[in-house]
């Protein structure tokens, strides 16, 4: 299993981004990786802020820096007691300020609250944008997080991004000795044609039989990680459902996953624009954390 090197993780000064600053120290330590926190200041802010006043005065930028570092120190404190963690002010567009430091960074991981200021129950328009822009994998952190996962969901649809999902997911479980749950979702394909009149192949023995040969498939497709199953004993899971994301978000809240973790992008390469796919609506709607894992 490979190791991460550099860790990023965004702070905003919420709750939720105190989740995430815990998760990303604790993930950093257990890799030995570097880590680095990252405030981004919306443009817009400061453009209002020196509108306000009637001038342009670099002082404004100055100022606003130093609060946002003065705010770290009584954050950081609080959220992650006596790590010594380097933050990054900067001045962007809040996602693109944070896909740029990851990049700049090298980042193996990026590591974000799912929502900030504008809290709720669904991802926040930060969290989902960087997400679709991010070059590494990213975690968004529910703040009712806290310590290690104690059981991870692993979304698998067969396709390459899949097994690089499997093998993060299977990081994740292996450094909290989680309990593991590979899942693939599915759509029958004779309830895809709803043009057509039941025929005979769905009869309760051939779906059985689908339903057989997708179990074995989804086993398969984890052989070529033995050593790793064997030791972690994964459980796997075959379900039926009309939207692959519902499935999976459904899943993670029956299941009591704490962490769901699967690829961006999926078997249907025509979605090369992560919105709108299968990944976005569990990032969006998933009652838990998620791990999310772009192509190798």
């Amino acid at each position: 299993m490979d190791t991460l090197r550099s860790v990023v993780v965004g702070v905003d000064f919420t709750s939720c981004s105190k989740a995430a600053l815990a998760e990303a120290v604790r993930i950093s330590s257990w890799n030995q990786a570097s880590l680095r926190a990252v405030h981004v200041i919306e443009g817009l802010v400061l453009a209002d802020l020196e509108e306000a006043v009637g001038v342009s005065d670099p002082r404004i930028r100055e100022h606003v820096i130093e609060d946002a570092r003065a705010a770290w120190k009584e954050f950081a404190a609080s959220a992650a007691p006596g790590a010594t963690i380097p933050l990054d002010v900067r001045i962007d567009h809040p996602a693109e300020g944070l896909v740029s430091a990851a990049r700049e960074h090298r980042a193996d991981l990026l590591v974000l609250g799912v929502y900030g200021t504008s809290s709720g129950t669904t991802a926040g328009a930060v969290a989902a944008h960087a997400v679709r822009r991010s070059p590494c994998r990213t975690m968004l952190v529910r703040p009712n997080h806290a310590g290690r996962f104690r059981r991870v969901a692993i979304a698998v649809d067969f396709s390459p991004t899949s097994e690089e999902a499997i093998l993060a997911g299977m990081r994740v479980a292996a450094q909290d000795d989680a309990e593991v749950h590979v899942l693939h979702v599915y759509q029958a394909p004779w309830s895809r044609l709803h043009y057509r009149a039941a025929t005979p192949q769905a009869t309760p023995d051939y779906r059985k039989q689908f339903l057989d040969g997708l179990q074995r498939r989804l086993e398969g497709f984890c052989r070529p990680r033995d050593a790793e199953v064997r030791w972690i004993k994964p459980t796997f899971h075959v379900l039926e459902h009309r939207s692959h994301g519902a499935g999976i978000v459904e899943f993670a809240g029956s299941s009591a996953a704490d962490l769901v973790v699967l690829g961006t992008r999926g078997r249907t390469n025509l979605r090369d624009l992560f919105l709108g796919s299968t990944a976005e609506r569990v990032v969006r709607e998933c009652p838990c954390s998620v791990l999310a894992v772009p192509p190798g």
